[in-house]
């Protein structure tokens, strides 16, 4: 194990001490010396390591306990008893943020010490809760779908421009504009509305400088359209789902332009700064407040096979996150269809056919039969997307 620093070495005793905690807690009650003896020395923890920033987030994906953006389980001796703690509850995310008081920790660690996801609580200075836009989800609509505020985008040509903006000043370390990403998901629902055709809502290719925009607006098209045609996702979480299909491949915004022009070409060192892609989308999307959580997941998971396999390379394969499995099938649809230098356009039941073959073990069978139903409707002859 490389030499830790020192910030490290502070979260490295905070989870080994909220593990600890947790079980006296459990034992002993809350007024036991033990018990307030553990309070106090994680409050000391939590004032070193809140000093400095003003809230302390811990995501659960996976195999791998983020905190403050930083994976922490190859690294950290505690990190996989806490992992477990929180799997077995339900919890996937917590934040803990400056001024917590003793009686809220006392709160949350009698909650890890519970066997009962139900009573796991937030707290005025401890969030916790699960990743939106859960498996259950994506069975119905959302009963609290409404009329979404924003700015109705109603040309490809006006979305992928807001995209590539959101995406440049991202690239340049001005921050991610996540409002008007959700304008342009809004955009794209309102529009689906109006011509339920997802391909007709495609953006063409228009040369290398433009296709990361491109490529991510037919994906959240497609992505949005899946979900909502064929199983009702109500709009509300529609739009967080496009935010995340959006963002699905923005660990290579970093990358060197004419690496990932070549993404299909590579070799070596070059491949392996693609396929570490999904690993620095998730790094970078961690630092972006108010960004629906599912966005972690999709960056992170979308390239990984419905068996488990692919990139990331996991310790121990699993299958990756729904929304993850739907955005991998509208993923490999738009590469095929939209194709860098306009190569693309394949008859549209070859594409189908091609992502069906891998039905079960690179894409997920619901998924791949969903886009199968969704574009049955469509005009046969695929209209070449509009360039407007």
């Amino acid at each position: 194990m490389s030499e830790r620093t020192k910030w490290e070495l502070l979260v490295d005793s905070l989870l080994g001490q909220l593990v600890g905690a947790s079980a006296v807690v459990g034992l002993y009650g809350g007024s036991h010396p033990r018990t307030v003896a553990a309070l106090q020395r994680i409050d000391l923890q939590l004032q070193r390591l809140l000093s400095e920033q003003s809230e302390l987030p811990l995501v659960v994906l996976g195999d791998e306990l983020f905190v403050q953006g930083r994976p922490f389980s190859r690294i950290s001796r505690h990190a996989s008893a806490l992992l477990r703690r929180l799997r077995r509850l339900g919890i996937e995310f917590v934040t803990v943020r400056a001024g917590v008081r003793l009686d809220e920790l006392e709160g949350f660690l009698q909650d890890l010490a519970s066997r009962r996801q139900e009573e796991v609580r937030s707290r005025p200075h401890i969030q916790v809760g699960q990743i939106a836009l859960a498996e259950r989800e994506l069975g119905g609509p959302d009963e609290s779908a409404g009329g979404a505020r924003g700015r109705r985008l109603a040309t490809t040509r006006d979305r992928v421009a807001v995209v590539r903006g959101c995406f440049a000043e991202f690239a340049a370390g001005r921050g991610l504009a996540v409002e008007d990403l959700a304008a342009v998901a809004r955009a794209l629902l309102d529009a689906l509305a109006a011509d339920p055709d997802a391909v007709r809502q495609f953006a063409p290719w228009d040369g290398e400088e433009l296709w990361p925009a491109v490529h991510a607006h037919n994906v959240a098209a497609l992505s949005i359209a899946l979900a909502h045609r064929t199983v009702g996702l109500g709009r509300d979480a529609c739009i967080d789902l496009g935010v995340a299909a959006l963002l699905h491949d923005v660990g290579k915004l970093a990358l060197p332009a004419d690496v990932v022009s070549r993404e299909l070409e590579l070799a070596g060192d070059e491949l392996e700064l693609i396929l570490d892609h999904p690993q620095n989308g998730l790094a970078a999307l961690l630092e972006v407040p108010e960004l629906p959580e599912v966005a972690l997941i999709v960056a992170f998971e979308h390239h990984l096979s419905f068996s488990g396999t692919g990139s990331p390379r996991l310790p121990h394969p699993r299958r990756p996150h729904v929304a993850a499995r739907l955005v991998a099938v509208a993923d490999a649809f738009v590469i095929l269809f939209t194709g860098r230098g306009g190569s693309g356009h394949l008859p549209p039941d070859v594409m189908v056919e091609w992502i069906t073959e891998r039905s079960g073990t690179v894409f997920d069978p619901e998924w791949s039969g969903a886009l199968r139903r969704l574009l049955g409707g469509a005009d046969p002859a695929f209209p070449a997307p509009p360039g407007a």
